[in-house]
């Protein structure tokens, strides 16, 4: 009687862990068709100045979270450039972010960055 539930719950234990290892290869598939091969391009001049691969966690965070858009898109850009506005809102306006999910790219253009508001002179005293 011992031997059978043993090899029983071994064999449950190993259909079990196989399904998993099966679901998770899967899922590493499917994500790696829908989120891979993501670029973010700058261009200035109209040439590329700089390109980078985003990884597939990232992809898929800034796909399903909108808001991290903006944010992961000012920390690459913001080591070339100062932004004077916000790409993924007036950015997109203007023309100085295209997203082009047909080739699996952000594109910021930097030569269309507006212009930065004047500075406000503040009085001590």
């Amino acid at each position: 009687m011992w031997p059978d539930i043993v090899a029983n719950l071994v064999s449950e234990f190993i259909v079990v862990v196989l399904g998993i290892l099966f679901v998770q290869f899967v899922r590493n598939r499917w994500d790696q068709r829908r989120y891979g091969r993501w670029k973010v391009v700058l261009k200035r001049g109209g040439e590329i100045t700089h390109s980078r691969d985003v990884s597939i966690a990232k992809t898929k965070q800034v796909r399903e979270i909108p808001e991290e858009l903006s944010v992961f898109l000012k920390g690459v850009v913001s080591g070339h450039i100062w932004l004077n506005c916000d790409l993924v809102t007036e950015g997109k306006a203007c023309g100085m972010l295209v997203e082009d999910v047909s080739e699996r790219q952000w594109i910021v253009d930097l030569d269309k960055n507006p212009p930065a508001p004047p500075k406000l002179e503040t009085r001590k005293g």
